[in-house]
């Protein structure tokens, strides 16, 4: 796999190129490289801008992808929780039919 500096180069770019830029130097390098007169070229520089599309893409993509929560829970918190929940249900069942009823 090429280094993106060596596409940005095929194309005549910087790394800091718009995607309308890349595009444009795109256009300009297949006019300059016909498939039928320039293959390898033309190969080239088709490979190239498609790396360079695709890798902006791929960064919204990321961005968009499930990522897995990853948290810890502090056990004496737990407990804690644990023993209020337990105190809001401890009901006898006198209680218990007093409030059903």
């Amino acid at each position: 796999m090429q280094p993106m500096t060596d596409h940005y180069e095929r194309l005549g770019l910087t790394p800091d190129a718009t995607p309308a830029q890349i595009k444009t130097a795109y256009h300009t390098k297949l006019r300059e490289f016909p498939a039928h007169t320039h293959p390898q070229e033309f190969k080239a520089v088709r490979a190239a801008y498609e790396a360079l599309r695709k890798g902006g893409q791929k960064q919204f993509e990321d961005f968009f992808a499930v990522q897995p929560i990853q948290a810890s829970l502090d056990p004496q918190l737990l407990q804690q929780l644990k023993q209020n929940a337990i105190a809001q249900i401890d009901l006898s069942l006198e209680e218990l039919i007093k409030l059903t009823f």
